[in-house]
């Protein structure tokens, strides 16, 4: 036997033996992540239940403080009396800041986390995970079949139960703890604190002094002097990001619609395509029935969520309908009620999209759902307050669903 066979012979004969211990590591490995994902899951599940049930104790206790913490201070620079007294407080305030915005509000951010005050309304779309650190995406449901969505960064502890890190709010345009973290920085901003929040170089003392003017306005609800400050200063500072947002934020604490249209008229303006403002520039964009920048909105939301969504597919019908374009408007709505049949908009949409496609046979469909499952009264008395239904009430589907009614 020469020595290369033997050689040959000695590597298969390794190769057979390590083979199996590979094998069994891999599966390990996958039953590991496996163990993970189903940690995130039921762990994540658990708090939005609780929420949905009124109980805020587990998300919050969920929360690292200390972690969070230095997220929130991060590179600012926050005047060291005032972490002094935010340390101090924390403990008593922190469960009331995350839960409701409390000792937030005065700084024109609106609170970035809100326990809804009747019934199930967080409804999670999405969670992936990889070891460690998992991502899910939450739809909050709002009062007059508005929407929000939270993206929420989580982790694992050493126990493997879910540790929620920090977490965007959409409607806002904004991280929880970005949002606390100016908070403290505009209690007492210095000048260096104050350019660290600029992203532009050669900055006078007089510009400075502005800035730092304008976001203390915005801090303590001035609308008119921010705005007057604003729009006294060179257009580089007008379309930083955190004077565009201030402006949007410091409007809804003062809950000004004329203000928060102006606000997201300069959004609209500066960031006319960051998926982070698009859920708060539908605001602007649809009462100035600028549909089609409204539908391109709404795209870019769904693609930066990463996540289908009957609410989204049910405001993009919405969205078309009012665009003209009625084929899109019904494939959305028929996206909408096969993706959750629960959900009210969905039937709404379907509703409005398939009368408006004279597919009345469809529409009598959404009004029985929309009856047994909703409650609505959708009789020949109520259908009439619009004149877009006169040809469904007197389609012989329609008809005839009424005289079996």
């Amino acid at each position: 036997m020469t020595i290369r066979v033997l050689h040959g012979l000695l590597w298969l004969i390794l190769l057979v033996a390590v083979t199996p211990v590979l094998a069994d590591e891999a599966e390990d490995r996958a039953k590991v992540e496996a163990r993970k994902q189903e940690a995130f899951r039921i762990g994540f599940t658990l708090l939005i239940d609780d929420l949905n049930n009124q109980y805020t104790g587990s998300f919050v206790n969920s929360i690292d403080q200390e972690d969070m913490l230095d997220r929130i201070y991060g590179l600012r620079l926050v005047d060291q009396r005032i972490k002094r007294q935010f340390e101090e407080n924390l403990e008593n305030s922190f469960g009331p800041m995350i839960v409701s915005g409390a000792g937030i509000a005065r700084a024109g951010i609106v609170p970035v986390f809100k326990v809804p005050e009747s019934g199930p309304r967080y409804t999670i779309l999405a969670m992936e995970s990889r070891g460690d650190l998992g991502r899910a995406v939450v739809r909050v449901d709002l009062d007059d079949y508005q929407f929000n969505y939270q993206v929420f960064d989580l982790r694992l502890d050493s126990r493997e139960r879910v540790v929620v890190v920090d977490w965007t709010d959409y409607l806002a345009g904004v991280t929880f703890s970005e949002s606390v973290g100016r908070y403290l920085v505009l209690a007492t901003p210095s000048q260096a604190a104050l350019r660290k929040m600029l992203d532009i170089r050669n900055v006078t003392d007089r510009e400075l002094y502005l800035f730092g003017e304008m976001l203390k306005a915005a801090r303590d609800g001035n609308l008119d002097k921010f705005t007057e400050v604003r729009d006294s200063m060179h257009p580089r500072f007008q379309r930083q990001r955190i004077v565009v947002e201030s402006g949007v934020h410091a409007a809804k604490a003062r809950k000004s619609r004329r203000a928060m249209v102006a606000a997201l008229g300069v959004v609209a303006e500066h960031y006319p395509e960051e998926p982070l403002y698009s859920l708060m520039l539908l605001d602007y964009l649809f009462p100035s029935r600028k549909y089609e920048e409204g539908i391109a909105a709404l795209q870019r939301l769904a693609g930066a969520l990463g996540v289908p969504d009957a609410a989204m597919d049910a405001r993009m019908s919405a969205a078309f309908l009012a665009a003209g374009n009625t084929t899109e408007a019904v494939i959305h709505a028929d996206a909408a009620t096969e993706r959750e049949p629960e959900l009210e908009l969905g039937w709404l949409s379907a509703l409005n999209a398939r009368n408006a496609a004279a597919d009345f046979a469809g529409a009598v469909l959404a009004i029985a759902e929309l009856e047994s499952r909703f409650g609505y009264d959708l009789g020949p008395e109520t259908l009439e307050k619009s004149k877009n239904f006169s040809g469904l009430i007197a389609s012989s589907e329609y008809q005839g669903w009424l005289a079996e009614r």
